[in-house]
């Protein structure tokens, strides 16, 4: 393959493997170039899908805050009501008690003593 003369190889064969070489690597440089290319243009849409979920799991933190205080708010509204509704249970009570319970003699005595104060 090689040609030789005198043991020395020709500078023609030389030529031909440093072209060989050369083509070789541009070959490989393009690859690698066209490679990078796509890994940059995948590292782009990685990031703005990045920058998308966290703008989303801004929003679902800020609604889940929202959220949150408007339980907390109708809970406190639910004890304020649970209350007054206890009261007013007393108060039927009360009244249940003095004026249900009472006997109509009780009724009539307690409204006569009251007249002559």
């Amino acid at each position: 393959m090689e040609k030789q003369l005198n043991g020395i190889v020709s500078p023609d064969i030389i030529k031909q493997n440093l072209e060989y070489i050369r083509s070789f690597i541009e070959v490989e440089l393009a690859e690698k170039k066209e490679t990078i290319k796509e890994q940059a243009a995948e590292i782009e849409a990685l990031k703005q899908l990045l920058q998308k979920k966290d703008i989303a799991i801004s929003m679902f933190e800020a609604n889940t805050r929202e959220f949150q205080e408007t339980a907390e708010g109708n809970r406190q509204l639910i004890n304020k009501l649970l209350g007054d509704i206890s009261r007013l249970q007393n108060d039927i009570d009360w009244y249940k008690r003095t004026y249900e319970k009472r006997s109509f003699l009780g009724l009539l005595r307690e409204k006569f003593f009251q007249r002559k104060r």
